[in-house]
């Protein structure tokens, strides 16, 4: 092509280094490349994050309109890569994703459209090509010439004007750096930029709609990466170190290679020699065809080549290195003039795809081929017929299932899918070993010998086979036991896989376990597994520490949270209870007909409150744009199959802890915490605003300086606030509101009472009915479904019949706190929402505690720290959201309290639905 262009005709065109030849080819490319040097690449990285945000919330409106033939992949494209290009090239944007786009995006459509005259006159130019020398028909209309000569004007006039963006390090930028060093017109920077918008808008969207319909067609491909990506945001680094995404767009375009074929001037003679070993030279000027697509698409070189099959392009099978090496792939094209626009390419491309296969489960529409034919009428390879896809949102508030993480590729993951294969050999060989001595002496009959009922119990699994099988919580095996035995024995065997423990089914002995004896109940079981060499985070986080540590770490801590401090910081959730009632207001106007997920709506409010409250940052969580912490956060929760498998194999094998240990917390959550604290620390350092701020960042930097704590200790202290306060506060918030929303004579009486105005921190301390409510919910829905308590010093247990037993240090016993709530012989009614069983005049809370029968937040010296903390977030937001709005359960809610069999804490099976009606 490159010999029919006319630089006279076509002016912007003619700087394109695709088409230059020779020593100006050279010239032209050496003044490009370094504007799309990978620095660059980077520097507009956040702006590319950015309005890949803005391209999901277009996605989601216009699948909310879509017709039954689903959203055109190659449209939705076309905007993405626009409004890419405009604002990292030109620092405009396009409107992409408004109704009422900029005259930009009707432009660059028509830079692609060609007249029949167009294509008449090349046609003819073709049989005889004497008529160039006499005639042209430009590439570019004048109009379009003028409009992006105009438009270009326009940039350059607007970024010497705005100081904000003199010096962002984009290809503009550059390129009037190059204006001013070379001397170079508009003209030739408009010829310059077009490199981008003829380059980058129309393949970049082609190779995007089609790793997309790819995708699309292989459920298994998308769910691996969707593991791959996992959550939160990533930054420039982490984007390239994907190998499973760049396997997918590689093989997307094998299939689907922009250039269908190169077509090469021979610019030296070249002898080709061909099989039969005739040769023939070939001299300047002539022609030679290299049939990308046909290579693509040869058997010989890619097994079943009309497959989608990423993994061949993965690093073990030799990636796409080796399929270059043999002169068989041409994605990007290859050698000297391989797209130099690549890197820019690719970051955009990968982008996108990772936030779409986040947010949606990708499907193929039936009005889409399920063939690769060509559309016979485009250059560029293009499936015939378009590619029409249907987008289903997923929800991103939810815990990630087992079966989504367990494979997740991360050179930082530390679990069992990142183990050494002698580590994992040796697990197996241990778990074989392991079986033959189960079988030898297993416990069943620990606690028979003794004199004391022992429940039904299976190998591997002992009592709970629900922990493997998750086809019902295993609070519900525990209750069945509890139910079967409470009228016959105070206490019964159980087995934990192997290990033999003790049930407690009468409240005086659950209340001498949490208060009465607990010197003798001291620590929590989990505490014995928690390695601080490997769990450094983790390790003084107060419910995991043993005896006198964890007296030292709770002493320390409690200060932080005094009522004085919580009060403190009340202004501060005042104001993000305000911007709260905003967010619902604004999530209820775009909601579905399913309602909005009330679990993840309380996330988004406790992440942001305890973000500000405990480092006096924002989370954003309530913006279009929230910053890395919310996704982090979630992931604190995330745990690998290796994760469980390990812990399962360890309950069997305790020893194999003292060799070898899975932390709770990723390597890259770990650093990403760390970071952010000392971050923190330096911020409220600097701040003379913040300084003295009576919140527990303060109090903890008076600690540290008191007892020379590091920035690791700081960093274990702040997340029991992480761990604790967030995903235990949103559940607990979650379900008031669920309460509420089915009991509306409830929710009239809540509203009542909360009336209007202001609240004071004290006013807001004494409401009682609110305080009823969400002691109610707590018992219906504890955090802690059960309560397992290590045995520090020898107690003895009496059964019913009289018999004895003692239990020694090192032994477990297990309080069963939902069965105790759940039991209708002390609470009538008990699957009832009725706060006023804990009003004052009915016993309040304290009759039921004193009793041994109510553990909303735990009891006795272990009692939650954070407790006053949470309750002051939990009662503000709920008195905030109350007033606003009338709150319904949506149809999509079940009305029973069935459950989620998946997680360790009472979290209503389905999810919770709401719908909030704004009140006058």
């Amino acid at each position: 092509m490159s010999q029919f262009t006319n630089d006279k005709v076509d002016k912007i065109l003619a700087n394109n280094p695709f088409l230059l030849m020779g020593d100006i080819w050279k010239e032209r490319r050496a003044e490009i490349t370094p504007g799309l040097s990978t620095n660059r690449v980077q520097a507009v990285y956040s702006v590319t994050q950015n309005i890949c945000k803005q391209f999901v919330d277009y996605i989601k409106k216009q699948q909310r309109m879509a017709p039954s033939g689903g959203l055109n992949a190659k449209t939705l494209s076309l905007c993405y890569s626009t409004e890419v290009v405009a604002d990292c090239v030109l620092g405009i944007s396009s409107g992409s994703f408004s109704d009422n786009p900029t005259p930009l995006v009707g432009m660059i459509k028509r830079v692609f459209e060609h007249s029949f005259g167009f294509i008449f006159f090349n046609t003819l130019a073709s049989l005889f090509p004497l008529i160039r020398k006499f005639y042209c028909v430009p590439f570019f209309t004048k109009d379009v010439e003028n409009f992006f000569f105009d438009i270009m004007q326009k940039a350059i006039n607007l970024r010497r004007e705005n100081n904000e963006h003199r010096n962002r390090a984009d290809f503009l930028n550059y390129m009037l750096q190059l204006q001013e060093k070379k001397g170079l017109d508009t003209m030739m920077l408009t010829s310059h930029t077009m490199t981008f918008l003829t380059d980058g808008f129309e393949t970049t969207a082609l190779v995007l709609s089609h790793t997309l319909l790819q995708l699309a067609r292989n459920p298994e491909a998308q769910r691996l990466l969707r593991e791959e990506v996992a959550t939160g945001a990533l930054s420039f680094d982490q984007l390239s170190e994907l190998p499973y995404l760049d396997a997918c767009i590689s093989e997307t375009l094998r299939i689907f290679p922009p250039g269908l074929a190169a077509r090469r001037l021979v610019t030296e003679p070249f002898k080709f020699v061909n099989k039969n070993g005739v040769s023939v030279e070939v001299v300047p000027g002539e022609v030679v065809i290299v049939p990308n697509y046909a290579f693509h698409h040869d058997p010989n070189y890619y097994e079943h080549p009309e497959k989608f099959q990423p993994e061949r392009f993965l690093e073990h099978n030799g990636g796409v290195r080796k399929y270059r090496d043999q002169g068989v792939f041409f994605g990007w094209g290859d050698g000297p003039r391989v797209c130099p626009g690549m890197r820019f390419a690719l970051t955009q491309l990968k982008a996108a795809l990772v936030e779409i296969v986040r947010h949606f489960n990708i499907k193929p529409n039936p009005q889409t081929r399920t063939d690769n034919a060509l559309d016979e009428t485009y250059f560029m390879a293009t499936l015939k017929g378009g590619i029409w896809l249907d987008f289903e949102a997923l929800d991103l508030r939810r815990i990630v299932s087992i079966e989504k993480i367990c494979m997740r590729q991360s050179k930082d993951y530390h679990d069992c899918c990142a183990m050494c294969p002698i580590t994992i050999a040796l697990i197996v060989l241990a778990l074989l070993i392991g079986l033959i001595y189960i079988f030898l002496i297993w416990n069943f009959n620990h606690w028979n010998k003794r004199g004391i009922k022992t429940v039904k119990s299976w190998p591997l699994v002992g009592s709970f086979p629900s922990v493997f099988t998750q086809k019902r919580n295993v609070a519900y095996e525990i209750q069945d036991i509890y139910n079967q035995y409470k009228d016959t024995e105070n206490i019964v065997g159980v087995l934990n896989t192997r290990a033999p423990q003790l049930l407690i089914l009468t409240p005086e002995y659950a209340r001498a376990v949490y208060v009465t004896e607990f010197r003798k109940f001291h620590d929590n079981e989990m505490s014995q597994f928690t390695n601080e060499k490997v769990d450094k985070i983790l390790a003084n986080n107060p419910f995991l520490l043993l005896g006198d540590k964890w007296k030292e770490r709770r002493a320390e801590i409690t200060p932080g949270l005094s009522p004085n401090r919580v009060q403190a910081v009340y202004s501060v959730t005042q104001n993000i209870c305000k911007q709260f009632v905003d967010y619902i207001k604004k999530q209820q106007r775009m909601a579905p007909s399913g309602g909005l997920n009330a679990k993840a709506l309380c996330l988004c409010y406790t992440t942001e409150v305890v973000a500000d409250c405990v480092l006096g940052i924002s989370s954003g969580s309530f913006s279009d744009n929230p910053t890395p912490l919310v996704g982090m956060i979630k992931r604190v929760f995330e745990h690998s199959f290796g994760f469980i498998f390990f812990n399962t194999l360890a309950s069997l094998f305790p020893l194999i802890r003292k060799f070898y240990c899975v932390p709770f917390f990723t390597k890259d959550v770990e650093n990403f915490f760390f970071d952010i604290m000392q971050k923190a620390i330096n911020l409220r350092r600097e701040n003379n605003e913040h300084r003295n701020r009576a919140d527990f960042l303060n109090y903890m930097l008076q600690l540290q300086e008191k007892k020379g704590l590091d920035t690791m200790m700081l960093t274990s202290h702040t997340m029991t606030f992480l761990t604790d306060g967030f995903e235990t506060t949103a559940l607990v918030l979650s379900h008031t509101l669920l309460q509420l929303a089915r009991n509306p004579e409830a929710q009239r009486l809540l509203r009542e009472e909360v009336a209007t105005g202001e609240l004071s921190f004290d006013q807001l301390s004494e409401l009682p009915y609110l305080d009823a409510c969400i002691s109610e919910t707590l018992r219906i829905f504890p955090p802690g479904l059960v309560a397992r308590k290590l045995v520090t010093e020898p107690f003895q247990f009496v059964n019913k019949n009289g018999v004895n037993v003692e239990v020694v240090p090192g032994d477990v016993v297990i309080v069963p706190n939902y069965a105790f709530h759940h039991d209708p012989n002390y609470y009538e009614h008990p699957e009832k929402f009725q706060p006023e069983r804990f009003l004052e005049h009915n016993g309040g809370v304290r009759k039921y505690r004193e009793q041994g029968l109510y553990f909303g937040w735990g009891d006795g010296p272990r009692v939650c720290p954070g407790m006053r903390f949470a309750l002051t977030q939990l009662k503000a937001a709920l008195v905030a959201i109350v007033r606003q709005y009338n709150i319904k359960p949506n149809p999509k809610t079940r009305t029973d309290n069935i459950l989620d069999e998946t997680y360790f804490m009472a979290t209503l099976k389905g999810g919770i639905w709401l719908d909030f009606e704004e009140r006058e």
